[in-house]
């Protein structure tokens, strides 16, 4: 990620983090509708604890985009974990999705082309560190049609 990009990304996770309650409740509001599958991966979960973790997750991920060295590494490892609670390659798209509507939910007219395009970069890279620790290589991860990776 240009450094660029990785200030867009800060600047608008600062205005979402004083709100990160509401705009994790509306990512899976979001998410359930997309991939009804993907609710059933959170059947018996506190989904006030889950929303706490998802805040927390994207806070240090959003801190780290600079040192992919230590980033990487742990990104994968956390893919590996998601493996014990079902998660499928196929969930990425979904989530992306999801994580995407949240913003416009959030951030409105601050979401501008320039951000959206940060965050697509950004969830590209974590994602596909993610799905390669689920096992197997990921296919190309699609947002909006596109792939993520090359916009």
């Amino acid at each position: 990620m240009t450094p660029e990009e990785i200030r867009l990304v800060r600047s608008s996770w600062s205005m979402i983090a004083e709100r990160s309650d509401a705009f994790t409740a509306r990512f899976y509001d979001h998410l359930f509708v997309i991939d009804a599958g993907a609710a059933d991966l959170f059947n018996g979960v506190n989904m006030t604890i889950q929303r706490w973790k998802l805040a927390q997750t994207l806070g240090v991920v959003v801190q780290a985009l600079d040192d992919l060295d230590a980033l990487l590494p742990a990104v994968a490892a956390l893919g590996r974990r998601h493996t014990r609670y079902g998660v499928l390659h196929h969930h990425f798209d979904s989530v992306g999705a999801a994580l995407l509507q949240a913003f416009v939910d959030t951030l409105g007219q601050q979401f501008t082309p320039a951000v959206r395009a940060a965050w697509v970069r950004a969830y590209s890279l974590v994602a596909t560190e993610m799905q390669k620790g689920l096992g197997n290589a990921p296919p190309p991860l699609r947002l909006d049609g596109r792939d993520a990776a090359t916009g």
